[in-house]
């Protein structure tokens, strides 16, 4: 099984989103924000390749990944898979890409964080937009959620002008993700947790003419590629 597009005119942008394969942290359900200490699992791995062996037929223009290992290890486990149909000469590691800010609770278990931190915890679930974070270093506080849109509109609006007529493939994080597709489809920061993102999930949008006031969702969190139908949704 391969994924097969219709044929792009030259005004219009796809942008292929895959999140990273299972990580350690993952596995051990502690949160990993930005941090960068967590890698794949094994199963990671092999998810991984069997993402990319979905999306050997299609010609890649370019690649952007986070400057997060777990990211990176899921793209080349990816490439390994894929035939000779992405520019490896347009291989981009972008910081905007790495996975939201969360200082306070990163390596955390998630059970801890919800005991120790229950009344921000209500607020990071409930109220995303007005959620708060201290660095617990610098005590400066923060906006996570906002900030990762920012990040992510800033992301849009640097690469959609570069790449008309092209497929670019973006391996990334849950929250970037979801913050990519929702800052696409102008949904505001309240609908953060609105989108699932599941591990090596799929979901695929469409721009015209390098706009995001144009942008189509092709696809959402697919995954039957791991026959993990019940967590896809494709549209």
């Amino acid at each position: 099984m391969s994924w097969k597009f219709e044929t792009l005119s030259a005004h219009e942008t796809r942008v292929i989103l895959v999140r990273h394969g299972q990580s350690t942290f993952n596995e051990q359900e502690r949160h990993q924000g930005s941090s960068d200490e967590s890698v794949l699992t094994e199963l990671g791995k092999a998810t991984a390749r069997q993402t990319g062996q979905f999306l050997s037929g299609v010609v890649i223009d370019a690649l952007y990944v986070s400057s997060l290992k777990r990211a990176q290890e899921t793209a080349s486990e990816m490439l390994s898979m894929m035939t000779p149909t992405v520019n490896l000469q347009d291989v981009h590691v972008v910081w905007q890409l790495r996975e939201i800010d969360l200082p306070a609770w990163q390596g955390r278990f998630h059970k801890e964080v919800q005991t120790e931190f229950a009344e921000d915890y209500r607020c990071w679930k409930q109220y995303p937009h007005r959620f708060t974070m201290a660095d617990p270093q610098t005590k400066q506080r923060t906006y996570p959620v906002r900030d990762l849109y920012g990040r992510s509109q800033q992301f849009w609006q640097d690469i959609l002008p570069r790449h008309f007529g092209q497929t670019l493939l973006v391996v990334s994080h849950s929250g970037t993700n979801r913050a990519l597709i929702n800052t696409a489809l102008h949904l505001e920061p309240a609908y953060y947790h609105s989108l699932k993102q599941s591990n090596c999930g799929i979901s695929v949008l469409k721009f015209f003419q390098g706009n995001t006031l144009s942008a189509q969702l092709e696809s959402l969190n697919w995954t039957g590629h791991l026959n993990e139908k019940w967590m896809a949704s494709k549209v």
